[in-house]
């Protein structure tokens, strides 16, 4: 009885632990998003569309929004609700 106690304790400790970790980290990374978007160059808009309708012409929808990611530093929700966008 003693020893599932001592084992109770110990999942529940570890688990509070590995929470307060994951938190901490979350929060970090969501300091690390603001400070990107405040050193990504601001990009006028038009240009940012001309750019993603002309990819979707050659590139196509994947290839499109893996150009975002890698080129222009979008996030994978981003890019994908840019091009969906323009996909028509």
């Amino acid at each position: 009885m003693n020893i599932e106690w001592v084992l109770i304790t110990s999942f529940i400790l570890l688990i509070l632990g590995l929470s307060l970790i994951i938190f901490g980290q979350s929060k970090k990374i969501n300091v690390l998003k603001v400070e990107n978007q405040k050193l990504r160059p601001k990009e006028n808009n038009d240009e940012l569309i001309a750019l993603v309708r002309e990819k979707l012409k050659t590139l196509g929808v994947v290839k499109t929004v893996k150009y975002l990611r890698e080129h222009r530093g979008m996030s994978m929700v981003d890019a994908k609700q840019l091009v969906d966008t323009f996909k028509n």
